[in-house]
């Protein structure tokens, strides 16, 4: 039905429908995450049944973009592929996630101490695994750009 069908947008039009899907598809990426730290938040005990189908749907859509980013020889519009860089963004992470996770462990048991700590030893451990995932990323992006390079050469 669709096969035989000609593109009907000219070049600006397909820059536009381009930019509009790539906003959509960065809206959903976001808007998953932020529901699914809400239902976190409100739902405690029965989070994790209630979060699943979003967190199946999230990893997707983070592994297709990784994996097509790197495939593509693309890392970031505005980032550097460095260990600075990958330092800067893991710390990032992980105070965000020490954050929601201390909050989450607050509404649930109701201790600051004990959320604070959660928190702390989240801020370490997942800045730790990001960073360490970020440079595994970045030396395969690294070979795969240099792959790509060679063949345009030959």
């Amino acid at each position: 039905m669709f096969k035989n069908k000609k593109n009907q947008l000219d070049e600006m039009q397909e820059q536009r429908l381009l930019h509009i899907e790539r906003n959509g598809c960065w809206f959903v990426f976001w808007a998953l995450l932020a529901a699914m730290v809400i239902q976190m938040i409100v739902y405690k005990e029965d989070a994790a049944e209630r979060i699943a189908g979003e967190w199946i749907v999230f990893m997707c859509l983070a592994v297709y973009i990784g994996v097509a980013c790197i495939k593509n020889g693309i890392w970031d519009r505005k980032l550097e592929p460095t260990p600075k860089v990958n330092a800067g963004i893991s710390l990032l992470a992980g105070v965000i996630t020490g954050i929601i996770l201390g909050v989450y462990n607050y509404v649930q048991f109701g201790f600051v101490t004990a959320a604070i700590w959660v928190g702390i030893i989240n801020i370490f451990f997942v800045g730790i695994i990001c960073f360490v995932g970020l440079t595994v990323v970045m030396m395969i992006y690294k070979k795969r750009l240099e792959k790509m390079e060679m063949e345009e050469e030959a």
